[in-house]
């Protein structure tokens, strides 16, 4: 009785006193404007900044002007700011050493000294940060809480791939993993696999961890739903493309394995006497792009692969769409975005037979052992053999993406941000309210 009581009071109490609406930051930190990273940065800005299952309020902030200008594309205003003289201040400032001295010169009225982004914030009343990426904000906040989402640990599933270990990548995103995450107010992981990774290798509170999924890119919706300006025969004619395709947008990483793709082209047309096209689009290091493209000439594919290299982002859910499937035999994940883009616009998918890629689609794609190319070349055939089979899985995507078009970021996160306000008015109250 005494417990329910207890219970009774708390709901009257949050009932009775009003809670002061939280400023979030949502920071737009992807240094290149395209990829993954950026689009589904873009989706949550989005998602967040116009979301309308909770009161508070976000802010999006952005260093480039490009990303900014994208976002306005889109409706969404975001503020510029000019970080690159500060962060290492701001860097050291999170130091011992740094700190003691930064403290003592701000009493002299240096405010801003060694807190030039803390201060940016303060600037536009922030009460809390949402970060996209484990990038430099991270390190140069010190007086605001964040959230941070974290969309891989690519570097922990696969070490001993190059983009893990050069330049020391391996030891400088563990470093920023285990002290950002160990601070973060909230993280975010983008599917229960990942939630319990980063629980179980970071030592984070699992009740801390929330899961939100991927998002299709923000073009590949208004292309489904009949606002977009590309077709698939309006590209086919602007990339000069073969009337049978499949379809990879990636960056050119070893991760992606865009080398197992061809093999699989290879062995389809040795095994079942099929030729294909192979499409490829993205960014990365040109280095990594020519890799690909010595490969396909060593496999005799030369004459049927395409790089398109970076293309506009109304043109990716027409290539989708013009394509027989999307194949993305990739490591990384668990979650990644063209699976879902390609099931928005009704693009079979082709997939990586791993834990989490099964998990994110379930019988909305099918699956290939990347340990055997005749696997892909085997449904590649199938694809083109078998209507039902294709009627299949576009049944199945369009279920899948029904459901994630339902997933309202705002509302997932609402409990947290209530929460945070509820207890920020122990030192906010009642100036707050004045």
């Amino acid at each position: 009785m005494g417990i329910a009581a207890e219970q009774i009071g708390v709901a009257v109490d949050r009932a009775t006193h009003a809670q002061p609406l939280l400023r979030v930051a949502v920071f737009m930190e992807a240094l290149a404007d395209t990829g993954g990273g950026f689009q589904q940065s873009l989706s949550t800005i989005e998602a967040l900044t116009k979301a309308r299952s909770t009161p508070h309020t976000f802010v999006a902030f952005t260093t480039s002007e490009r990303a900014r200008l994208r976002l306005l594309k889109y409706g969404v205003e975001a503020i510029r700011y000019r970080h690159r003289p500060f962060n290492l201040l701001d860097r050291w400032s999170a130091t011992v050493l740094g700190n003691a001295v930064f403290r003592r010169l701000r009493r002299l009225g240096l405010r801003r000294l060694g807190r030039h982004l803390d201060a940016l914030l303060d600037d536009h009343h922030i009460d809390l940060v949402f970060l996209n990426d484990l990038g430099d904000v991270a390190w140069c906040i010190g007086d605001h809480p964040f959230i941070v989402a974290i969309w891989d640990l690519d570097h922990r599933d696969y070490p001993d791939f190059p983009e893990a270990y050069l330049d020391r990548l391996f030891e400088r995103r563990e470093r920023n993993m285990r002290v950002t995450l160990t601070r973060a107010l909230a993280v975010i992981a983008n599917s229960s696999s990942s939630a319990r990774r980063i629980a179980t290798l970071y030592q984070v509170d699992r009740r801390r961890i929330i899961t939100l999924p991927f998002l299709p890119a923000l073009a590949v919706r208004r292309h489904a739903a009949a606002e977009g300006t590309m077709t698939a025969e309006a590209v086919r004619l602007k990339y000069r493309l073969p009337d049978r395709y499949v379809f990879y947008p990636s960056f050119y990483i070893v991760g992606k394995n865009h080398l197992y793709l061809l093999e699989g082209l290879r062995v389809l047309e040795q095994h079942h006497g099929i030729v294909l096209h192979a499409v490829f689009c993205g960014g990365g290091d040109p280095l990594d792009q020519k890799r690909v493209e010595r490969q396909a000439h060593a496999l005799g594919l030369s004459e049927r692969t395409q790089f398109l290299g970076l293309v506009p982002d109304d043109d990716i859910p027409a290539l989708y769409e013009g394509a027989l499937a999307l194949v993305m035999p990739t490591y990384s994940g668990p979650e990644n975005l063209p699976p879902l883009e390609a099931v928005t616009v009704g693009c079979p998918v082709v997939y990586s037979d791993l834990p989490g890629c099964r998990e994110q689609m379930g019988d909305a794609a099918l699956y290939c052992n990347l340990s055997d190319p005749s696997s892909l070349a085997d449904h590649l055939a199938d694809l083109i053999e078998n209507t039902s089979l294709r009627d299949q899985l576009r049944i199945a995507g369009s279920r899948l993406a029904a459901k994630i078009a339902r997933t309202d970021y705002g509302e997932q996160l609402s409990s947290v941000l209530d929460d945070y306000a509820y207890v920020r008015r122990r030192w906010v109250w009642p100036e707050k309210f004045l």
